[in-house]
């Protein structure tokens, strides 16, 4: 189990993208290198596309209760971490009380810390019909390799019901303007 030991980041207001420098990491290009836990394989599919408010992207499926890892990850100097989250639309008409999606680091120390976490409904709430988009500042992490933890758990009532998550494009890029 993990246990957070601080937030970097919980910010669910929608901010300006940085600009995009050089990608240093793709999660979804190092699938086969991703440990997905043994209670939920079934429930995390690479290779898929949601396509919200015609724009189409390529996601990590991951249904609740769901954990994806990766280990060993190099963070450089000026590092971001950019991915998107949102439910798929043709599961927002159906029953279900959102997702809560979060992420995780263990590390050099063996730490865990939790740097992200946001729930969203689309089903119950119209402005979650989107993708949000997020940058996570990977400062506190420069010079180690560390390990990803990409999770989904159910919504408040525990209902399970179409809770077709997505995580687009995650991926690590280079800050171009650091000041």
């Amino acid at each position: 189990m993990m246990t957070a030991l601080s937030f970097l980041s919980t910010s669910c207001e929608e901010k300006p993208r940085l600009a995009d420098g050089k990608v240093v990491y793709e999660f979804l290009a190092n699938a086969k290198s991703a440990e997905i836990a043994d209670y939920n394989r079934a429930r995390v599919v690479f290779g898929q596309d949601f396509t919200i408010n015609k724009e189409k992207r390529p996601i990590m499926f991951e249904h609740p209760n769901a954990e994806v890892r990766f280990n060993d990850v190099a963070i450089p100097q000026n590092a971001v971490l950019q991915f998107g989250i949102a439910i798929k639309p043709e599961a927002w008409d159906k029953a279900g009380d959102g997702v809560t999606f979060e992420i995780a680091v263990v590390d050099q120390k063996s730490s865990t810390i939790m740097i992200f976490s946001e729930y969203i409904d689309p089903k119950n709430t119209s402005g979650d019909r989107k993708w949000f988009d997020r940058d996570i500042d990977l400062k506190d992490f420069t010079g180690q390799k560390i390990s990803f933890i990409f999770s989904t758990t159910f919504g408040p009532r525990g209902n399970s019901e179409y809770d077709w998550a997505g995580w687009s494009n995650p991926r690590i890029r280079l800050r171009e303007n650091v000041g």
